[in-house]
């Protein structure tokens, strides 16, 4: 019985210094991409310290205050999240979560069709003002954020989103670079600006028209149903001041939710579909453009919230070849890639042009190149000067404003 027993005590302790061993060995791996990162989105870095192995980082991306850090899941396996505040809050709380953050209920429990699941809890204090957020726009967004992440939480005031398997510098900046565009959007595409006298301003973009919403007394089918009392109003929440030390995730029991309530986003009325009408006949047609950077990019990323018109656009050019120039940021060699497979082989980003978005606002957009491994000798050291290059087409991220070649090969 004793030796049962001094065995069991031997076995977890050697679990425990494995386990350590194993987020160190992750730390030190992963120290490279957190350094890559801050440069690239000019972010401040912060070294690990006694709360965690990780380092953080925080600033401002797309004009919005946003924080990074790192932690552990309840397997043991390293994650890194990204929080970023909206500018302006939502008129409603609001509480959407999956995976080990908090559930603290914002009001009635809700049911978004096509997001809630028995892992996702929807709560909201209007089920009315739910309604008019949940526009096609939105909805999509959140289906990408909750999709693409391990644990998600998105309330009035801003998104936190953490996943995993992120190795190196282009995925980990083209993650926050994701969740921040996210948020914007979220948010009405305001942004945080500040004025000569150093106090912050919102500085509003274009919005999104919102989804007209019938009135509760015609009862159409399948509307939302709003179980909080009437005129209500959501407490106002400040704006939080940058964090120092990097945000804990606890992962407690879920709390019981109350019965779900069927939601689903109304048909427009005849107003909103004139304004969609307008900005489909604005958008350029697919067909007239080229394959030059300029003009490809312009195609891909010029609406803003690329959809399935240029998915279906992209799709049909996969494997064709394009010759395009960029300033390269960064450059690393790789064994083996989630996008562009075994190895070895070397991973280059270059910056290919702007493109004026939906909002009005200039957006850099970024060619990400599979290279020979021999080309990490011409390369290296070399940020910031301007490369030709070839490549086939193979992937573009909408989020990320990042377009994936692979068979890539330097010119010249």
């Amino acid at each position: 019985m004793y030796l049962l027993i001094i065995i069991a005590v031997v076995a977890f302790l050697v679990y425990q210094y494995t386990k350590q061993q194993s987020g160190e060995n992750q730390n030190r791996t992963n120290q490279r991409m957190w350094g890559e990162a801050a440069h690239y989105l000019n972010l401040k870095l912060y070294p690990p310290n006694e709360q965690s192995v990780f380092p953080s980082m925080s600033g401002k991306v797309a004009d919005l205050y946003t924080e990074v850090w790192g932690d552990f899941d309840e397997t043991g396996h390293g994650l890194v999240f990204c929080r970023v505040e909206f500018a302006q809050h939502l008129p409603f709380r609001l509480s959407i979560v999956k995976g080990g953050f908090e559930r603290k209920s914002a009001g009635s429990s809700f049911e978004i069709r096509g997001i809630s699941s028995p892992d996702i809890s929807v709560t909201a204090s209007d089920g009315k003002m739910l309604q008019s957020f949940l526009s096609s726009q939105n909805v999509n967004i959140l289906k990408n954020c909750i999709g693409s992440s391990h644990s998600v939480k998105i309330t009035e005031s801003g998104l936190i989103a953490g996943v995993a398997g992120i190795n190196d510098g282009v995925a980990f900046y083209s993650f926050i670079e994701r969740i921040a565009a996210a948020a914007k959007n979220l948010s009405g595409g305001h942004t945080l600006s500040i004025t000569p006298q150093g106090k912050p301003v919102l500085a509003p973009e274009e919005v999104v028209p919102e989804i007209c919403v019938p009135e509760p007394e015609q009862k159409p089918e399948n509307t939302v149903v709003q179980n909080v009392t009437e005129n209500r109003r959501p407490e106002p929440v400040p704006v939080p001041t940058p964090l120092a030390k990097p945000v804990p995730v606890s992962v407690p029991a879920p709390t019981p939710l109350a019965k779900p309530v069927p939601v689903s986003v109304p048909a427009p009325t005849p107003l909103a579909k004139s304004v969609s009408v307008k900005k489909e006949e604005s958008a350029p047609e697919l067909c007239s453009v080229d394959l030059s950077a300029e003009a490809f990019a312009k195609v891909l990323f010029s609406a803003s919230f690329p959809g399935e018109k240029e998915k279906a656009y992209f799709n049909q050019q996969i494997g064709q070849s394009v010759q395009w120039s960029g300033t390269l940021k960064s450059v690393y060699p790789y064994s083996s890639d989630f996008v562009f497979g075994k190895g070895p082989g070397v991973k280059a980003a270059f910056e290919i042009c702007e493109v004026v978005s939906g909002y009005g606002m200039k957006v850099k957009i970024k060619a990400t190149v599979s290279l020979g491994e021999e080309t990490m000798s011409v390369l290296k050291g070399q940020t910031g000067k301007k490369f030709a290059f070839t490549g086939t087409l193979l992937k573009f991220e909408p989020f990320a404003k990042e377009i994936l070649l692979e068979k890539g090969s330097l010119q010249g």
